[in-house]
């Protein structure tokens, strides 16, 4: 813990300061937590403006002028990456931090900002969801039972599909259960999300795929993958997810937002740990140990 005095980043235009009131700790963080990044971590956030207006703050701040935010693709901004809270500028880690507006997506009623951290893991499982293509009584299977695989299940329902999920731990699979998955495993789906990111996680993904299916990629590979000859034969479609922009005009936030309203179950199912700043060390060390009952673990500052 440092104390530092909050300042806005350089990308920011007319910036806004947003107390912070819950940011959450994801799998990426735990790996970054090791990299010594010289900025405060935390990219999953939520808090109170200086007039006590409610948001969740969007992390990935896009430029609005290069060729791919013109295309309404503003998750492949080429310049996100150098405007990423908690990644490559200050984030949610902290009891305020200071972005761009445009960042800022108000909570609906009901939401409070303690549990608005769940908005961008939400958003997640949002754009990964409208990656899918699948045809008429096509089934969906999620792999991978953390909180982008459940984040993933609750957007698929909420989209008409028929889901089904495979989980590691008890624990995920009774969440999976409350926000609609079956816990039955078929021969063949329409498409696969991947939120699990490992070796076991693609081979299944492409066993299991219908020829000509997609399985869509939410997770992040750490370690190098390699893909056997079912990838060729079956002309399976490998479809990368990336964060989260906009959808047929539609800020991909903002359904999430209400997608965390419409559903209040969704805290009970992922938020299983709270902590307060103070015991950040704590708190990432509980969100390491999947097997002890972690899905997502909050920090409230």
């Amino acid at each position: 813990m440092v104390d530092v005095e909050a300042a806005p980043p350089e990308h920011a235009v007319d910036p806004v300061r947003v107390r912070v009131r819950s940011c959450g700790i994801c799998a990426s963080d735990l790996h970054l937590a090791a990299w010594n990044l010289p900025v405060t971590l935390g990219h999953e956030f939520a808090g109170v403006l200086d007039d006590g207006t409610a948001v969740a703050v969007q992390p990935n701040a896009w430029c609005g002028e290069c060729d791919r935010c013109a295309a309404g693709e503003t998750q492949l901004c080429r310049v996100a990456a150098s405007r990423l809270h908690g990644v490559s500028v200050d984030g949610g880690l902290a009891d305020e931090v200071i972005v761009d507006p445009r960042c800022l997506v108000p909570l609906p009623a009901g939401v409070d900002a303690t549990v608005g951290g769940l908005v961008e893991p939400l958003a997640v499982g949002v754009h990964a969801i409208g990656r899918v293509e699948a045809e008429p009584g096509d089934r969906i299977l999620v792999i991978g039972g953390g909180s982008i695989g459940l984040t993933a299940v609750a957007a698929a329902v909420a989209r008409g599909f028929d889901v089904d999920l495979v989980a590691r731990h008890p624990h995920q699979r009774d969440a999976g259960d409350l926000l609609g998955a079956s816990a039955r495993l078929g021969d063949e789906y329409g498409a696969v999300v991947d939120a699990a990111g490992t070796q076991a996680s693609l081979d299944d993904a492409v066993a299991r795929v219908r020829p000509g299916g997609a399985v869509v990629v939410v997770a992040t590979y750490w370690d190098p993958v390699t893909i056997d000859a079912g990838l060729l034969t079956k002309e399976v479609r490998i479809v990368p997810s990336a964060m989260y922009g906009h959808d047929h005009g539609e800020r991909e936030f903002d359904a999430a937002a209400a997608l965390l309203a419409a559903r209040p179950e969704l805290v009970d199912a992922l938020v299983r740990h709270r902590f307060g700043l103070d015991d950040a060390p704590e708190a990432f060390r509980v969100a390491g140990d999947r097997a002890a009952g972690a899905i997502k673990v909050l920090i409230e500052p």
